[in-house]
Protein backbone atom coordinates (compact mmCIF):
# COMPACT_ATOMS: atom_id res chain seq x y z
CA UNK A 1 0.00 0.00 0.00
CA UNK A 2 1.11 3.86 -1.29
CA UNK A 3 -0.78 6.34 0.57
CA UNK A 4 -3.76 4.24 1.41
CA UNK A 5 -3.83 2.73 -2.08
CA UNK A 6 -2.56 -0.43 -3.71
CA UNK A 7 0.48 -0.36 -5.97
CA UNK A 8 -0.09 -1.67 -9.70
CA UNK A 9 1.31 -3.36 -10.83
CA UNK A 10 2.05 -6.08 -7.57
CA UNK A 11 4.48 -8.68 -7.37
CA UNK A 12 3.70 -12.12 -8.93
CA UNK A 13 1.39 -13.93 -6.69
CA UNK A 14 1.81 -17.53 -5.90
CA UNK A 15 5.33 -19.31 -6.46
CA UNK A 16 6.87 -20.72 -9.87
CA UNK A 17 6.76 -24.28 -10.22
CA UNK A 18 9.37 -25.99 -12.57
CA UNK A 19 8.74 -28.47 -14.83
CA UNK A 20 5.26 -27.68 -16.28
CA UNK A 21 4.06 -28.69 -19.41
CA UNK A 22 3.61 -25.90 -21.68
CA UNK A 23 -0.56 -25.92 -21.80
CA UNK A 24 -0.50 -26.07 -17.72
CA UNK A 25 2.43 -23.69 -17.19
CA UNK A 26 0.52 -21.05 -19.19
CA UNK A 27 -2.74 -21.88 -17.27
CA UNK A 28 -0.90 -21.99 -13.96
CA UNK A 29 0.91 -18.74 -15.01
CA UNK A 30 -2.85 -17.15 -15.31
CA UNK A 31 -3.83 -18.14 -12.02
CA UNK A 32 -1.20 -16.45 -10.22
CA UNK A 33 -1.38 -13.32 -12.82
CA UNK A 34 -5.31 -13.04 -11.76
CA UNK A 35 -4.87 -13.66 -7.99
CA UNK A 36 -2.08 -10.22 -7.98
CA UNK A 37 -4.10 -8.35 -9.79
CA UNK A 38 -7.04 -8.95 -7.25
CA UNK A 39 -9.40 -11.00 -9.68
CA UNK A 40 -9.81 -13.77 -6.94
CA UNK A 41 -12.85 -15.39 -8.68
CA UNK A 42 -11.03 -15.97 -12.03
CA UNK A 43 -7.85 -17.34 -10.10
CA UNK A 44 -10.58 -19.85 -8.59
CA UNK A 45 -11.52 -20.63 -11.60
CA UNK A 46 -8.28 -21.06 -13.53
CA UNK A 47 -7.03 -23.67 -10.15
CA UNK A 48 -10.21 -25.68 -10.47
CA UNK A 49 -9.13 -25.72 -14.60
CA UNK A 50 -5.60 -26.72 -13.58
CA UNK A 51 -7.23 -30.15 -12.50
CA UNK A 52 -8.33 -30.69 -15.77
CA UNK A 53 -4.83 -30.06 -17.61
CA UNK A 54 -3.28 -32.01 -15.56
CA UNK A 55 -5.43 -34.85 -15.97
CA UNK A 56 -5.35 -34.85 -19.50
CA UNK A 57 -1.39 -34.71 -19.24
CA UNK A 58 -1.60 -37.50 -17.39
CA UNK A 59 -3.71 -39.31 -20.14
CA UNK A 60 -6.98 -38.77 -19.42
CA UNK A 61 -9.57 -38.18 -22.02
CA UNK A 62 -10.58 -35.18 -23.67
CA UNK A 63 -14.02 -33.42 -23.70
CA UNK A 64 -15.16 -35.16 -19.89
CA UNK A 65 -17.10 -34.06 -17.48
CA UNK A 66 -15.10 -32.15 -14.24
CA UNK A 67 -15.88 -35.43 -12.10
CA UNK A 68 -14.29 -37.77 -15.14
CA UNK A 69 -11.09 -35.71 -14.26
CA UNK A 70 -11.48 -35.92 -10.54
CA UNK A 71 -11.94 -39.55 -10.44
CA UNK A 72 -9.12 -40.12 -13.34
CA UNK A 73 -6.23 -38.35 -11.11
CA UNK A 74 -7.50 -39.80 -7.50
CA UNK A 75 -7.67 -43.59 -10.00
CA UNK A 76 -4.59 -42.72 -11.15
CA UNK A 77 -2.58 -42.22 -8.00
CA UNK A 78 -2.02 -38.22 -8.44
CA UNK A 79 -4.35 -37.45 -5.74
CA UNK A 80 -3.97 -39.54 -2.58
CA UNK A 81 -5.85 -39.71 0.16
CA UNK A 82 -3.82 -37.34 2.51
CA UNK A 83 -4.63 -34.66 -0.80
CA UNK A 84 -7.98 -35.52 -1.42
CA UNK A 85 -9.54 -32.45 1.29
CA UNK A 86 -7.49 -29.93 0.11
CA UNK A 87 -8.15 -30.73 -3.78
CA UNK A 88 -11.78 -31.01 -2.64
CA UNK A 89 -11.11 -27.29 -1.24
CA UNK A 90 -9.86 -26.45 -4.82
CA UNK A 91 -13.26 -28.13 -6.82
CA UNK A 92 -15.48 -26.66 -4.19
CA UNK A 93 -14.21 -23.44 -4.59
CA UNK A 94 -13.51 -23.75 -8.37
CA UNK A 95 -17.36 -24.60 -8.24
CA UNK A 96 -18.35 -21.59 -6.21
CA UNK A 97 -16.76 -19.11 -8.33
CA UNK A 98 -18.57 -20.74 -11.74
CA UNK A 99 -22.02 -21.36 -10.20
CA UNK A 100 -22.42 -18.65 -7.17
CA UNK A 101 -23.15 -14.69 -7.76
CA UNK A 102 -20.14 -13.89 -4.74
CA UNK A 103 -17.38 -12.76 -5.55
CA UNK A 104 -13.79 -14.99 -4.21
CA UNK A 105 -12.05 -13.33 -2.02
CA UNK A 106 -8.16 -12.49 -1.42
CA UNK A 107 -7.64 -15.58 1.44
CA UNK A 108 -9.90 -18.38 -0.64
CA UNK A 109 -7.77 -17.70 -3.48
CA UNK A 110 -4.34 -17.20 -2.58
CA UNK A 111 -5.97 -20.62 -0.48
CA UNK A 112 -6.33 -22.01 -3.71
CA UNK A 113 -3.63 -21.14 -4.98
CA UNK A 114 -1.36 -22.39 -2.53
CA UNK A 115 -2.75 -25.92 -2.63
CA UNK A 116 -2.84 -25.81 -6.33
CA UNK A 117 0.93 -24.73 -6.33
CA UNK A 118 1.61 -27.97 -4.45
CA UNK A 119 -0.34 -30.35 -6.13
CA UNK A 120 1.76 -29.02 -9.33
CA UNK A 121 4.74 -29.40 -7.20
CA UNK A 122 4.13 -33.54 -6.37
CA UNK A 123 2.56 -34.23 -9.46
CA UNK A 124 5.48 -32.21 -12.04
CA UNK A 125 7.85 -30.89 -10.18
CA UNK A 126 9.30 -33.31 -7.91
CA UNK A 127 9.55 -35.81 -10.80
CA UNK A 128 11.07 -32.85 -12.75
CA UNK A 129 14.07 -32.20 -9.97
CA UNK A 130 14.42 -35.71 -9.43
CA UNK A 131 15.40 -36.31 -13.47
CA UNK A 132 18.58 -33.81 -12.88
CA UNK A 133 19.91 -36.70 -10.66
CA UNK A 134 18.99 -39.81 -12.26
CA UNK A 135 22.17 -41.62 -14.50
CA UNK A 136 21.48 -41.12 -18.41
CA UNK A 137 19.59 -44.03 -20.16
CA UNK A 138 22.38 -46.58 -21.45
CA UNK A 139 21.85 -47.65 -25.16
Amino acid sequence: MLNGHRMSPTGLAGEHVDGLPPDTAAAYDEARVTASGGAFTACELMCRKILMHVAVDKGADTNKSFAYYIDFLQNAGFITPPMKPWVDIIRLRGNEATHEIPASTLEKATGSLAFTTQLLRLVYEMEFRAAQFMPPPTA
